[in-house]
């Protein structure tokens, strides 16, 4: 009872403190500046192109410098940038020098090493180009080789779009509009030039609007008919025991032990066809138990190879406002019968579940199956009447698992989620005066004769460095308080959060005039007012998005030095062997550079490259130039040098595909407006059918391509392909907790 009147004290709180938030977050947003000029979002102006000169070539300096830094990094420290490039068979970089006629002259020899010498610099970029998108996925998984290919798809969108702009209607602009005021040399060829109510050049722009909805449509088309063929791929291969399991959530509580989930699908098929049951137990006290243990362990061998190698007694600080004490006869001390505890404690626990076997577990279970056809045929059950009992899906893979989620009990998930939801909106009422303070900061820095080179940083700055921190900020609320069954499900919801926050905040910002509450109330009463709202704004501040997409350049690049995980490889190494230094300090931190934030950042630079290519061509080359930075960046990292992550097989693929349809969306909103308020002729009404090309896109590829679950005739048709006879574990005892089995492995050692 008690539970259930703190979750429902939860659910009446937390929307009457969200309603003060908002309340007291509209009084300070609508007393302050516009939301743009608080980020540094500068109107376009004289200086403008001085500035973005001044960002291109620093920004270049940086990229030629990081690719300098990585290529004689990746020479250095082959184990950290190509470890998983098969030298013997694939590289370039083979040695030749066996086998060499000893009659050569030295001439040759010097000159047949600077040739491979040469080759093994560079033979990096030709990795990143060449390797084909099978080779990719073997090597890092689906979702890495797809956001390599989504970074060409939108590279091959954005000069579809921008470079047919830039060679011909950007001269007609400038050849028929108006002179830019004053020094404004950079809006010459920008669509704002063309004079208002032009006889016929706005109808010209009208048809473009067409044009580049069926461009579009028809890149996303085909992109998705080969991301389907990779998917059904994926699925065909999925390994055993996760291609023939399923996670069972929310079962009954009679039905809630091994035994009787195992009776209960053996009764939906037949018992020969489940291979194997198992719930997830409530173990929490036996984890803190064995993660002590562990922590233990690891921080005794350290001590031990410390003084090995250094003759230095390694000290620990148990509390941090405690002193340091021994390392070794701490872990000694705390290491002595904690085994036995830990024994005695699962015994404890397995006993009170020979009386009760629904005692101490979850409303979690694995269930394995012998064959992949039951695994897809028990996903598509409906079990029960109730849709929230038996909700059957396919397992996560085993490394990526949340356990304490799944241990956490459903009755709490609305009140906790209710609580990150608030904490979403606290970052939202919080960006505005974190972001203008740093602007501010910034701007008031004087750099002497580096003036005009900071200038092209110092609006974006603030904007920058709260973007960088955000994804962890997001990550930190939904591991405390979203129930998610697996990591990468989390990266999955930072990539809509991050995107929505983006979108807002940087593609948007100008449209948010002094108060985002505001201005959606003012849209929801007046829905047609986001066509003048968009008109009014986004094309003032074409340049600043100039500058900003060059500043991502120096982000993709730095990208490749990976220096946080090599300074960790380095401290580690300085103790443990290099193999495990090399897994100590794996992988990158996963909230910024993991699928989720990578992905929102790539989307952001196609957003910006759609929405501004009938208004500043510009913006759109320079975003592909972006794009294709990173399609060579990650083309290499994530396949050679990365270690390969959880796959969800192209979940992430189809929710970029989805934000680009939204930029297309919003490009057709942007241009009707703009003609609209340009043009008392009727262009604007032949612009508007257009939305018609996005609305059929949004219905057509979901609905053409069904990618969620494998087709049930590659199931019927291809059992003998989809079989695992040679499988290690066909009984799925992988998906067990760790603690449980790290205990089994003690009692073991014990006998």
């Amino acid at each position: 009872m008690q539970r259930y009147s703190a979750v429902a004290f939860l659910a009446s709180a937390v929307p009457r403190v969200l309603a003060e938030l908002a309340d007291a977050a509209q009084a300070a947003e609508e007393a302050a500046d516009s939301v743009a000029s608080r980020t540094g979002v500068s109107e376009n102006g004289p200086g403008d192109l001085k500035a973005l000169i001044s960002a291109l070539f620093l920004n270049s300096l940086i990229v030629i410098g990081c690719l300098i830094g990585f290529t004689v990094l990746r020479m250095r420290f082959p184990m950290m940038y190509s470890h998983k490039m098969n030298q013997s068979k694939e590289s370039l970089t083979a040695n030749r020098s066996e086998g060499v006629d000893s009659s050569v002259s030295t001439s040759s020899q010097k000159r047949r090493r600077l040739r491979e010498l040469k080759t093994r610099v560079c033979d990096w970029f030709s990795f990143s180009i060449k390797t084909s998108t099978e080779d990719a996925v073997d090597r890092a998984g689906l979702d890495a080789a797809l956001l390599r290919e989504f970074c060409t798809t939108g590279a091959l969108i954005l000069a579809t779009v921008g470079i047919p702009m830039c060679i011909i209607v950007a001269p007609i602009n400038s050849t028929l509009g108006e002179a830019p005021r004053g020094e404004d040399h950079l809006s010459a060829a920008e669509m704002a030039t063309i004079r208002q109510d032009h006889p016929w050049l706005y109808y010209v722009h009208a048809v473009i609007v067409w044009l580049v909805c069926l461009a579009v449509h028809f890149h996303l088309d085909r992109a998705q008919a080969t991301f389907l063929q990779l998917r059904v791929k994926w699925l065909q291969n999925l390994p055993a025991p996760r291609s023939t399991t399923v996670l069972v959530e929310n079962v009954p509580s009679k039905w809630r032990s091994d035994e009787k989930l195992r009776e209960f699908f053996g009764t939906i098929f037949s018992p020969e066809d489940v291979a194997g049951t198992h719930m997830v137990k409530l173990e929490d006290d036996l984890a803190k138990l064995v993660c002590e243990r562990e922590n233990l362990v690891a921080l005794k061998r350290k001590a031990e190879l410390t003084f090995e190698k250094t003759q230095k007694v390694e000290t620990y600080r148990p509390t941090w406002c405690g002193p340091k004490v021994d390392a070794l006869e701490y872990c000694d001390e705390n290491l002595r019968g904690l085994d036995d505890q830990i024994i005695s404690l699962r015994q404890e626990h397995d006993a009170e579940r020979t009386e009760d076997p629904t005692a101490r577990t979850s409303h979690c279970g694995f269930v394995t199956f012998k064959g992949r056809r039951f695994a897809e045929m028990a996903q598509s059950l409906q079990i029960s009447p109730n849709k929230q009992e038996w909700k059957v899906t396919a397992a996560p893979e085993v490394s990526d698992l949340r356990w304490d989620d799944l241990r956490k009990p459903r009755t709490l998930k609305i009140g906790s989620e209710l609580l990150g939801y608030a904490c979403c909106v606290g970052l939202y009422i919080g960006f505005m005066p974190i972001v203008g303070f740093v602007t501010n900061l910034g701007m008031a820095v004087n750099m002497g004769p580096f003036q005009p080179i900071w200038e092209g940083f110092a609006p974006t700055i603030g904007l920058t460095i709260f973007l960088c921190f955000l994804p962890t900020l997001f990550m930190t609320i939904f591991r405390t308080f979203f129930v998610l069954k697996s990591e990468s499900l989390a990266q999955h919801k930072l990539q809509f959060w991050f995107f929505l926050f983006q979108l807002i905040f940087v593609v948007l910002v100008t449209t948010v005039g002094k108060s985002i509450i505001t201005q959606f109330q003012h849209i929801a009463e007046n829905p047609k007012e986001v066509f003048q709202i968009m008109a009014d704004s986004l094309p003032k501040a074409t340049h600043f998005y100039m500058t900003y997409l060059v500043l991502q350049w120096s982000r993709r690049a730095m990208e490749m030095l990976r220096y946080m995980p090599l300074s960790k490889f380095l401290v580690f190494r300085a103790i443990f062997s290099q193999e495990e230094a090399k897994e100590m300090a794996e992988p990158e931190d996963q909230d910024s550079f993991g699928f989720g934030a990578r992905n929102v950042n790539l989307a952001v630079s196609v957003v910006l490259g759609l929405l501004f290519c009938s208004m500043s061509p510009v913006v759109t080359v320079l975003a592909m130039f972006d794009l294709l930075l990173a399609r060579m960046t990650y083309g290499y990292l994530v396949i050679y040098a990365e270690t390969r992550k959880p796959d969800l097989g192209g979940v992430f693929w189809v929710t970029q595909i989805q934000f680009v349809q939204l930029a297309m969306a919003l490009y057709c909103i942007f241009m009707v407006g703009v003609l609209r308020q340009k043009s008392s002729s009727c262009a604007w009404l032949v612009a508007v059918p257009s939305l018609l090309i996005v609305l059929y896109s949004f219905w057509h590829i979901p609905r053409a391509y069904q990618w969620k679950k494998l087709p049930f005739q590659e199931v019927a048709f291809g059992i003998d392909k989809l079989e695992q006879k040679d499988c290690d574990d066909p009984a799925g005892d992988c998906y067990v907790q760790p603690e449980l089995t790290a205990v089994d492995q003690l009692t073991t050692l014990a006998a």
